[in-house]
């Protein structure tokens, strides 16, 4: 939920209006994306008095931006987007061994698959793997606008950080996204990405606050 622009007497029926969406489309966790142009004033109370919450460590998060080329990575390390379901699946894994994702909100390779099918027939998100030594050890997605390219999930499993893994999948999403002649990222960062980003050029440009919805049983 982003652009949030409502009235104060709109807060509770635009909570409910997303968690019937939520029912319909069987989703477990929202999150609501708060600015300082979000309105109204108190709209993060209000948000928190109808039950969501906020989750420590992934509440405050700096919108940052980069228009100018970042650092190549090492050359042992190797980052484009997938071209197979099972370098799709691969990324993803990835992503939850990195993440540390409990078992049950990770997918199975059926699903993961099937939504490898759905990306690719659109030309809009694309999800990139980073491989060091022959292994999948980091994956992001990039999500081209006419403006630039929004970064997501960018990530690194444990046993290969600090070797140039992140650097790398962001210098490669620039790369697609100069490709399409929209030569900027966006990205939003917590607080274990946002040192990384400010090392490679990105600039803080606002400061988005989190908070979480998850469903009922």
């Amino acid at each position: 939920m982003q652009r949030i622009r409502l009235n104060e007497r709109d807060v509770a029926e635009a909570v409910e209006t997303a968690r019937e969406f939520m029912r319909t489309h069987t989703i477990s966790r929202a999150s609501w994306w708060l600015s300082e142009r979000s309105t109204p004033a108190d709209v993060e109370e209000r948000l928190l008095a109808c039950g969501l919450t906020i989750v420590e460590g992934d509440h405050l998060i700096d919108g940052m931006l980069l228009t100018s080329r970042p650092p190549p990575g090492p050359a042992g390390v190797v980052a484009r987007p997938v071209v197979t379901a099972d370098e799709h699946v691969a990324a993803i894994l990835a992503q939850y061994e990195a993440f540390g994702t409990p078992a049950e909100r990770r997918r199975d390779a059926a699903a993961l698959a099937r939504e490898f099918d759905r990306e690719r027939q659109a030309d809009v998100v694309a999800t990139f793997a980073a491989w060091l030594e022959g292994r999948v050890v980091g994956a992001g997605r990039a999500i081209f606008t006419p403006r630039g390219a929004l970064l997501a999930g960018g990530s690194t499993i444990h046993d290969a950080r600090g070797r140039g893994v992140y650097r790398t999948l962001v210098r490669a999403r620039w790369d697609a996204a100069v490709a399409r002649s929209t030569p900027a990222l966006a990205v939003q960062a917590g607080a274990m990405s946002a040192p990384i980003l400010r090392r490679l050029g990105f600039e803080k440009v606002c400061q988005f606050r989190r908070l979480q919805d998850v469903a009922s049983p």
